[in-house]
Order: C-alpha cells, then sequence, then structure tokens
C-alpha cells in the first residue's frame, strides 16, 4: 500500500508540474501582430462570431498602410494550436492577406464562413511551408474558419475597408 501511495504522489507531483510548465516560459507569439497598431473598430458581426475564440481579446491589427499582411495558421489558442494569429485584420482595399501555416495543432485550412466564396485554401493540410494568399477588393467584413477546428473556435476576420 505504501508503494501505490508513493507512486500516487510521484504522478500527482509530475501532473502538476506539467500542467504549470507553460505558465513560466516566455510565450512568444506565432504572428506579426506586434508590428502594427491595435485595431479597436471591429464590426459586430466580427465580434459576435469571435465571441467564444480564446485568442480574440476584442481587438485586431491595423494593417490599413500595408500592401500585404500575414496571418499564422496554427497560432496558440483555444485550447492547443487551434487559432489564427491574429483574429482579426483590418485593412485597406487592394491588400493581400498570407495565410502561412505553421506545421502545429493538426490539418488545417481557410474557408469562409458558411463554406462561401471567396476564400478557400482547400484541403486542410499540416505542413510548415503551406501558404495561402487572398487579394481582398471589395470593402466589408470577412468571416472565415478553419474546418477541422471549427468546434475548438479556430475562426477569423477580414476588415476591408
Amino acid at each position: 500500500m505504501a508503494r501505490r501511495r508513493q507512486f500516487m504522489s510521484t504522478v500527482a507531483t509530475g501532473l502538476a508540474i506539467g500542467s504549470l510548465a507553460g505558465c513560466s516560459s516566455d510565450e512568444s507569439s506565432d504572428d506579426s501582430s506586434t508590428q502594427y497598431p491595435d485595431y479597436t473598430d471591429v464590426p459586430d458581426a466580427a465580434e459576435e462570431y469571435l465571441s467564444d475564440t480564446s485568442n480574440y481579446d476584442g481587438t485586431g491589427i491595423d494593417a490599413r498602410d500595408a500592401d500585404e499582411v500575414s496571418v499564422t495558421v496554427g497560432a496558440q489558442g483555444n485550447g492547443s494550436f487551434w487559432a489564427f494569429g491574429p483574429p482579426v485584420v483590418a485593412i485597406s482595399q487592394g491588400t493581400t492577406v498570407v495565410w502561412e501555416w505553421n506545421g502545429k495543432g493538426g490539418s488545417h485550412n481557410v474557408v469562409s464562413k458558411d463554406d462561401r466564396e471567396p476564400l478557400d485554401s482547400g484541403t486542410a493540410v499540416t505542413s510548415s511551408d503551406k501558404t495561402y494568399e487572398y487579394t481582398f477588393e471589395e470593402p466589408g467584413t470577412y468571416l472565415y474558419v478553419c474546418i477541422p477546428h471549427r468546434v475548438q473556435g479556430m475562426k477569423g476576420a477580414i476588415v476591408v475597408e
């Protein structure tokens, strides 16, 4: 009985240490959002759509002066690497968004909400060198999702002004 208690104590300690391992690390961002200012005028449709996404904090990035902006596919969020980083990007008409897979979190894709055009990167893939790009010509709010991780909350929005 003493051995069993010692074993259980060792297992419990290991689980506690393992669950805290990520807490003390300097978690670096998987996206380049630090180079852009915050975007706080997020449309209501995007706010509601992203309300259950763990890495959405009510702001996005303001890349309206950029010709091209990157979004990480497989960023940290929603309990694993099941997020887009950043979840909201504001751009100007004519800007190209490049989604870049980082190889984390399993197979991902980028598809417009409700499987409608214009966004469709194709079949979900696990890769660290896959990219998908789209140039936005029309103003509006474009909501998108990773089909395999929709339930986990892997969603994003592009706001074109």
